[in-house]
């Protein structure tokens, strides 16, 4: 019968039921779970605004069980085809209702869907809809959690709705939960209400309209650990027993709202903003929900160890809290103008390391994460504009690295452009002109235009609405008679053929370089050869093309070594003088050098690593000694390595330990001992594994007490076990077996040895080359996970076993197939880990 209503609708009804008749104004979700079936239900009620005369209402839902639908208070009947990708419930309303007219409709359902962990991302994954997890005999620590998904149309797995962007609406959560859990959502908590059957209802309410892809759901327990600001409360909610921890990982979150006041020119919009900590959730994950931010728990440090990484997990608090300007109450018509937010956000997070860490973090940190990330895209050929035509493609787009990525590389492009008065202008301009509203792309175009004076149209034609990578061949002429310097910059890349995208033959711009003590401005124009000339008294000793890096491209610049040398001790730019130490480094380790050169360019390096610039350009150039030295360093290096040890810390201080433990020499032992007592896990870990590489008959007992450390996550245990690895003792058997039986000890989950123990434990036993005795432990563990049916343990496990490399590991995979059989992207997965099994086996 619901069938036959539905083809009925489409006979009779072409025009009413595939158009945008309503407006949805408010969502209101009353909610409870159901933890052994990981399902939630409970009545949805949708009040809308009519648009236009209409009989029937159109919604979105994937996924679930809709159990009857009313119009105020009256069912009415409904088809529900949930093989649809949009609009797949049709409420069929009692009458023709005129534009104006307001719509009261509630919707009892249950999800059947349930958003489980990718196996291929073992360090966090979003999905689709709600993900639940519980205590398991493979992580009875996990915390009983639930988490929902949304963007950029997977809300409908977890409750009926309307997925359109451009449809903004206020919200009204109510979630019933048992004690001690607790429920975060959107907008401020009402009241908690305690039941008498020991559960608690959590009421939420927004009376700001936002879009529906951030409404957001969090259920599990937690300690609210508030910060005060001037204008703004700051919720953190932290498991119970990392209080201090949030404290420390948190203590600069004002701070960074108050940045955002200032670049914005707009004061933080709302009365609170909460950040909460979740499993299984990636790095690094979205722009931030609405008033809301979620973060993956990997988040959390102490003191010391946030110390040693604020420059990265701050920069992701800030991209969530930049996320309530640029998405929030700042939000796109489509979800083709999105990558705007996506940009913003990424762009003020390199402003604020920059603003906190000084720019040459930014420089030879960030900027490079995000060109690499983009050319790596580029090389591997996925190319698309940052904006794209929602007509023709899907909406895959939004979260790849063209928005976040590109798009924040072409932001910055753009100040350089307009100059750093305008820019501001620019950002104050836009924020306030479109608080509380929508917009689009051609508005921000008109935002730059109108503050500027001129049009930009041509830079954004280049950079947002086509493709293409500018490959440059610069060259330089000194004309000595005339006094001029002539500079050529050749545009050498080709058009792709293949491509059905728009394309930019020739770009245009500008472009700064560094010339001798000066920076200057060129103008590009669109064509294959620019030449430029500078009235100079002398040749100039440098030329840095596009000094700081700033345009995305490629550029071929050759010089003399005599000018890299030059450049690494002159440049204004960390990162002009990184590329002259990869240059120098090419040079020095050519087997046709001559020994003057070679020493030339090690002095040169030498005092690089001794100046006073910013610790990761040392620790660069340190790296860079490192490739041209042989494994036992000279006596000059040497001492230069121990006054690093001696005089630095945390990361300088851990690699001139590395440096030195590469010599593998039983003589420096004791610094190394000495160094296991630093306060940073960073050098720790670094002396662990020098004083495993000297064979001392010191290192068992040292670096078997050094788990009796206390550490933020099991670092000293890591630490202990990478030494234990190098060392090769087979006494170390007994305690990385002990560590892997351990799965109650405090742990990140990465999947990774670096981070993860018991993934270093795995690796200790197999340099051990005793696989088989840890087998039969991990085996009993999948054994079980199986049945328990949770993906991440069921992998993590997988990924294991595939490191043992045991030959009895094939019977893993046979379980998996029969368990998985019918579910092609696990068979896929499964299919990837033996293959990886298979090659380690050959190993």
């Amino acid at each position: 019968m619901k069938l036959f209503f539905y083809f009925l609708l489409q006979l009779c009804l072409p025009i009413l039921a595939f158009s945008q008749e309503i407006d949805v104004v408010h969502q209101s979700l009353n909610l409870k779970f159901d933890w052994h079936k990981r399902q939630a239900y409970g009545t949805a009620e949708i009040t809308s605004r009519v648009l236009k005369t209409t009989n029937i209402l159109l919604l979105d839902a994937a996924k679930l069980s809709i159990e009857q639908v009313k119009l105020n208070t009256r069912k009415v009947k409904f088809v529900y085809n949930e093989s649809a990708s949009k609009n797949a419930l049709t409420v069929f309303l009692d009458k023709n209702y005129l534009a104006g007219d307001t719509l009261l409709i509630s919707i009892d359902y249950r999800t059947t869907y349930e958003n489980k962990s990718d196996p291929n991302a073992l360090w966090g994954s979003f999905g689709k809809g709600l993900r639940f997890f519980e205590p398991t005999s493979t992580t009875p620590n996990k915390h009983k959690q639930i988490w929902s998904s949304g963007e950029p149309e997977h809300n409908k797995y977890w409750f009926p709705c309307k997925e359109d962007i451009a449809d903004l609406h206020t919200t009204e959560i109510t979630a019933t939960v048992e004690q001690p859990l607790m429920v975060i959502s959107n907008g401020k908590l009402i009241e908690t209400t305690v039941n008498v059957d020991n559960t608690r209802t959590f009421h939420y309410a927004s009376d700001v309209a936002f879009p529906n892809y951030l409404v957001s759901l969090v259920v599990g327990e937690y300690v609210d650990v508030v910060q005060k600001t001037e204008g703004a409360s700051i919720h953190n909610f932290a498991y119970p027993n990392e209080i201090e921890a949030v404290k420390a990982t948190t203590k600069l979150l004002p701070d960074m709202l108050a940045f955002l006041e200032e670049k914005t020119g707009f004061k933080y919009p709302y009365k609170q903003y909460s950040q909460v900590m979740l499993q299984d959730y990636p790095f690094p994950g979205l722009n931030g929900q609405h008033m809301l931010g979620m973060l993956s728990d990997n988040y959390i440090d102490d003191y010391g160890v946030h110390e040693d990484f604020s420059y990265l997990w701050d920069g992701i608090a800030l991209q969530a809290l930049a996320g309530q300007w640029f998405g929030n109450f700042i939000s796109p018509q489509s979800w083709e103008d999105n990558w705007l937010n996506a940009a913003f956000t990424q762009y003020f997070a390199g402003c604020y390391t920059a603003k906190n860490n000084t720019n040459a973090e930014y420089l030879s940190y960030y900027l490079p994460f995000e060109k690499g990330t983009v050319m790596g895209d580029w090389q591997a050929g996925y190319k698309h504009p940052i904006r794209i035509n929602l007509q023709k493609d899907t909406i895959g787009f939004v979260n790849d690295n063209y928005a976040k990525y590109r798009g924040a590389l072409v932001l910055r492009m753009l100040q350089k452009e307009v100059g750093e008065t305008n820019w501001w202008n620019i950002i104050h301009t836009y924020v306030k002109k479109y608080a509380h509203k929508q917009f689009t792309t051609d508005n921000f175009i008109e935002v730059v235009n109108a503050v500027t004076g001129k049009s930009y149209q041509w830079f954004f034609d280049q950079w947002v609405e086509a493709i293409g990578l500018p490959e440059f061949k610069v060259t330089q002429v000194y004309n000595l008679p005339k006094k001029e310097l002539e500079l050529h910059v050749w545009q050498t890349q080709v058009v792709d053929t293949t491509s059905k995208q728009k394309q930019v033959s020739y770009f245009k711009g500008m472009v700064e370089i560094e010339l001798d003590n000066n920076i200057k401005q060129i103008q590009l124009e669109a064509k294959q050869e620019n030449v430029f000339t500078f009235h100079l008294a002398e040749s100039p000793k440098m030329l840095n093309f596009d000094w700081e890096e700033t345009w995305i491209c490629e550029t071929k610049f050759d010089k003399t070594k005599e000018e890299f040398l030059y450049q690494l001790a002159h440049s204004k730019s960390v990162l002009a003088r990184q590329k002259a130490l990869d240059a120098l480094v090419a040079i020095a380790i050519d087997s046709t050098i001559d020994l003057a050169s070679k020493t030339q360019v090690e002095t040169a390096i030498k005092n690089e690593i001794q100046s006073k610039s910013y610790w990761r350009y040392r620790m660069y150039a340190l790296g860079a000694l490192r490739k041209i030295s042989s494994k036992t360093p000279s006596a000059a290096t040497e001492a230069l390595l121990l006054t690093l040890i001696n005089n630095e810390r945390s990361w300088l201080k851990a690699s001139a330990i590395s440096f030195l433990g590469n010599s593998a020499a039983i003589k420096y032992d004791d610094i190394y001992i000495e160094a296991l007592s630093d306060s940073s896990d960073r050098v720790i870990n670094a002396a662990a594994i020098a004083l495993g590489k000297t064979k001392s008959p010191k290192a068992f007992e040292q670096l078997l007490q050094l788990d009796k450390k206390p550490s933020w996550k099991s670092q000293s245990r890591i630490s202990a076990l990478n030494g234990l690895q190098q060392l090769g003792d087979p006494r170390a058997l007994e305690f990385s077996l002990n560590c892997l039986k351990d799965n109650t000890s405090p742990r990140w989950y990465l999947a990774t040895p670096v981070w993860d123990y018991p993934f270093a434990a795995v690796n200790t036993i197999c340099a051990l080359e005793k696989a088989e005795a840890a087998y039969p432990i991990l085996f009993d563990r999948f054994t079980k996970s199986l049945t328990e049916n949770d993906l991440n343990d069921i992998f993590q496990n997988v990924q294991l076993l595939t490191m043992l490399a045991d030959s009895r590991g094939k019977e893993v995979y046979a379980a998996l197939r029969i368990k998985f059989v019918e579910d092609a992207l696990l068979m896929e997965a499964i299919q990837n880990y033996e293959n990886q099994y298979l090659e380690n086996l050959k190993k």
